[in-house]
């Protein structure tokens, strides 16, 4: 137990604002794992609010560091409110795991940021995040109208629920 200097913990805001505890660990890994599985299995669930932070233990600091301090927002691939962005590393992720559409800053050029769609291989670079946003919004805009256009009765989210379900069988 000596060993341990930090302690991280995740936690999120469901809409009502209560706030969710979601345990105390050791390792960052852990506590940010912890948190995306829980975005990730309760996409439907209204939170609204999600954060890790570290404390420092053995410390006066009354304040806990922020690692990670994301809002809810609607996607703009999938039109649901899953898609989190992070306002400390400035970047974004859908936690619906049909879509996952994702932003952030470029690995490679550092004025750019990245964007795109995984179930596509959708990919785009641009100059800033409401650049990214607005791409990603147009391709959503795209997806829903095709769908639109078609004789089925399958919407946007009917047609990422099945790529999910697709998933699963090829995973077992």
């Amino acid at each position: 137990m000596d060993d341990i200097k930090f302690v991280f913990v995740p936690s999120i805001v469901n809409i009502e604002g209560v706030i969710v505890g979601l345990g105390i660990y050791s390792e960052e890994s852990l506590a940010l794992d912890k948190l995306k599985r829980k975005l990730s299995d309760n996409w439907s669930s209204g939170y609204k609010e999600a954060q890790l932070v570290m404390w420092t233990l053995n410390s006066d600091d009354s304040e806990a560091v922020p690692l990670k301090h994301m809002y809810a927002q609607v996607c703009p691939i999938c039109d649901e409110r899953t898609f989190w962005t992070d306002v400390v590393e400035m970047n974004a992720l859908c936690y619906l795991p049909a879509c996952q559409a994702w932003i952030e800053h470029s690995d490679i050029e550092e004025e750019k940021v990245d964007c795109g769609w995984p179930p596509i291989g959708f990919t785009a670079q641009v100059d800033s995040i409401d650049d990214a946003l607005t791409s990603l919004r147009n391709y959503g805009a795209k997806i829903r109208a095709s769908t639109l256009d078609d004789s089925d009765i399958f919407t946007h989210r009917t047609l990422l629920e099945e790529y999910e379900k697709s998933l699963e069988k090829d995973s077992t």
